[in-house]
């Protein structure tokens, strides 16, 4: 029995060890981008000390002296809390998508990142296409919040055709997941440089709402 489960281990275990790869940072979108808030709106509320009891004494040689008020040093901006973040990020993932370009969906919130999906209609624009490979072209994408900075992972990106057996499945693939004789190499080509110009758009769109703060609904008076 011993001898049986040493042989099942030494047969599963490569499989499990090469199942884990880690991941490829040339298959992907990822940045760091770092976050400035006004330090006046983020910045805690300070503690003012009361005033100490005078000795009558020295009161009259402390009117002589010249007190100057301090000086604030401090810049204007500070690193933007890890909650602020996560509050654009979260804003980001359920705010429309202009000219609808794109569909997001699966949204989730684990408290310290964003994750969701999108999707990307793909339509070959040109007359009598040489394969028929139209459909859509989606992707993972997570937004990780720290203080300060985020971190933006656009990945598995992939073909996803219309006709049953016609999709190329992961765009950085050398050859399309159906195969050669269904999409050949100058469709391939085309159908990874729409869904690079995808990843690309949803990046751009990202850093541009994560620079504003999220504007709230609440009727504050």
């Amino acid at each position: 029995m011993i001898r049986y489960l040493t042989i099942l281990a030494v047969l599963i275990l490569p499989s499990v060890l090469f199942s884990q790869e880690p991941e490829d940072p040339k298959k992907m979108f990822r940045d760091v981008v770092n976050v400035e808030v006004d330090r006046a709106r983020f910045s805690p509320a300070k503690v003012v000390p009361p005033p100490p009891v005078e000795d009558p004494k020295a009161k009259k040689k402390k009117q002589e002296e010249v007190v100057e008020p301090p000086v604030d040093t401090l810049p204007s901006t500070m690193p933007a809390p890890a909650s602020e973040i996560l509050k654009r990020a979260q804003a980001w993932y359920v705010s429309p998508v202009p000219n609808k370009k794109y569909v997001k969906a699966n949204g989730a919130n684990s408290g310290k990142s964003v994750a969701c999906s999108a999707t990307f209609v793909f339509k070959q624009k040109i007359l009598n296409p040489e394969n028929e490979c139209d459909g859509k072209i989606t992707m993972d994408i997570t937004i990780e919040a720290k203080e300060g900075k985020y971190r933006y992972t656009v990945k598995n990106l992939k073909h996803v055709a219309t006709k049953p057996g016609m999709s190329g499945g992961d765009i950085y693939a050398i050859v399309p997941e159906c195969g050669s004789m269904k999409i050949n190499d100058r469709t391939w080509k085309l159908v990874k440089n729409e869904a690079l110009k995808a990843g690309q758009q949803i990046v751009d769109d990202l850093k541009a709402f994560m620079k504003e703060e999220v504007k709230s609904d609440k009727d504050e008076w």
